[in-house]
């Protein structure tokens, strides 16, 4: 009998296992996309006080570095590019976990700007962290971070 009532109750607790897994995944997701974005506005912004249309973003390795123009009228901004579970940005989709697009928005090349967005120093980028990252468009989930940077 009481061997009945703990295998009751290892099957109860074994059942709750895949759940348990899904959901901490999903909250590594949910932490690593923001941690993501953080990293490429970070590096955006320090090299935004002195232009606006050649910023350098560092990929992992031993990659070039990709140029961004915040003042192009062409969005995204940047080609894919991917980041691997650890947040390094790459351009290797292969081992990806996420995929990395970058939108930007001035006041002359936004179709609906924000009230009060005139400034000609000051862009709209959006960061969009979607996983997983090699996974079909129905079945991805996708964040978007936006932040203003500004020349000065």
């Amino acid at each position: 009998m009481a061997l009945g009532v703990v295998a009751v109750g290892v099957i109860a607790i074994l059942g709750v296992f895949p759940t348990a897994l899904q959901t901490g995944h999903s909250a590594q997701d949910e932490t690593r996309a923001p941690q993501i974005a953080q990293t490429i506005f970070g590096s955006l912004v320090a090299q935004a006080s002195s232009q606006l249309n050649n910023l350098q973003l560092p990929l992992s390795g031993a990659a070039p570095p990709v140029s961004i123009d915040l003042t192009a009228s062409s969005s995204p901004a940047t080609p894919t590019l991917y980041a691997d579970n650890d947040g390094k940005l790459t351009q290797d989709s292969t081992t990806a976990g996420y995929a990395v697009l970058i939108f930007t928005c001035n006041p002359s090349n936004c179709a609906s700007p924000p009230p009060g967005f005139t400034d000609p120093t000051l862009n709209q980028v959006t960061v969009r962290v979607t996983w997983p990252a090699n996974a079909p468009a129905a079945n991805q989930t996708y964040r978007d971070y936006v932040r203003i940077v500004s020349k000065y």
